[in-house]
């Protein structure tokens, strides 16, 4: 049967889905597009090179920076690192990944620059290279000794050479905030997605979701199903904001409040309402920000931004009515 067909069957038939023969899990062909082979001998550590295990607790804010090539965004990256060392980039999601290996240079006294080596958009987790090496991988950001970053390399070029199927069960799709299960289905799309310096886009409305992409799984009844994780992923679609929440039958309530100004930061339609003093009733805080009994000098903020928290009012410019600006401390800018 097609793939769409095997979609529709498990999504009506739960026994089925429960009760997968053992034959197809053991033979399970990887669905994986081939974005790119890592060069051989790539994963190897020269004499004396450092290798530094970099753990990002942020996993989709942090590989839409790796896919972009984004160098101004912030990593767990120390001081003392030099030029030549190696940066192994593990994301914090459900279960780990390792997204890129890159090497640091010196461009200039004083600053580094980073060089992708290679991007691995064939899932590689974390637990695998573990279960390779008979021990347990640091869960903070640090140097690893040179034996045991001996045996990672090795371990990750056994498996970009011979990948592992990685089975994921798809959360509940949350307009409000991704399903904790399903921030590896997004890492995971990013990755394969991305494009080096350019913008990830909203696959809806084309704006750019760089600062918090949303995921939404448009199959109904998907959460709860086991999959192999190309399966999950290639049914994510990436949205800004505005348009998942739009994917899920807004209330009336809702579309109130997308014809709400737009941040003048990132464009999102949804603010909350920001109230100043002491309200006399308990606000509502999916709805109003109680702001405090101090007033700010200059102009106080009307509303604040649900996606990047930036907090603006809308105000007459130049006999030009209804202009957004953003409050930063107390600096109001356009």
């Amino acid at each position: 049967m097609s793939r769409r067909e095997l979609i529709t069957r498990i999504q009506t038939e739960s026994a089925y889905a429960v009760q997968r023969p053992s034959c197809i899990i053991d033979e399970y062909p990887l669905p994986r597009p081939n974005l790119g082979a890592v060069k051989p001998g790539l994963l190897v550590r020269e004499p004396g090179q450092s290798v530094y295990w970099c753990r990002q607790a942020k996993p989709l804010e942090s590989a839409t920076a790796l896919g972009q090539v984004n160098q101004n965004y912030l990593w767990n990256l120390p001081e003392t690192m030099q030029a030549g060392d190696l940066i192994l980039t593990a994301l914090e999601s459900t279960p780990a990944l390792i997204a890129t290996l890159e090497i640091a240079h010196s461009d200039e006294p004083g600053r580094l620059t980073f060089t992708t080596l290679a991007t691995f958009t064939d899932p590689i987790s974390v637990a695998d290279i573990e279960s390779m090496i008979g021990d347990k991988l640091p869960r903070r950001s640090q140097y690893l000794e040179d034996p045991l970053a001996d045996k990672v390399l090795e371990s990750i070029a056994e498996l970009v050479e011979h990948p592992h199927p990685i089975f994921v069960t798809a959360g509940p799709c949350l307009p409000s905030a991704p399903s904790r299960a399903n921030r590896v289905l997004g890492v995971a799309a990013i990755l394969q997605r991305s494009k080096p310096g350019e913008p990830l886009a909203c696959e809806i409305c084309e704006r750019d979701i760089s600062p918090r992409p949303r995921i939404h799984l448009p199959q109904a009844h998907q959460d709860g199903l086991r999959w192999e994780i190309q399966d999950h992923v290639d049914e994510v679609v990436l949205l800004c904001g505005d348009c998942h929440q739009m994917a899920h039958q807004p209330t009336l309530q809702q579309l109130r409040n997308f014809a709400k100004p737009a941040c003048p930061a990132c464009g999102e339609r949804n603010p909350r309402k920001v109230v100043w003093g002491m309200p006399a009733f308990g606000p509502d805080d999916d709805e109003f920000v109680t702001a405090g009994c101090v007033m700010p000098f200059g102009p106080p903020a009307q509303w604040e931004c649900r996606a990047c928290e930036t907090r603006y009012l809308v105000a007459e410019f130049d006999d030009r009515p209804h202009q957004a600006w953003a409050i930063y401390g107390q600096n109001l800018q356009r």
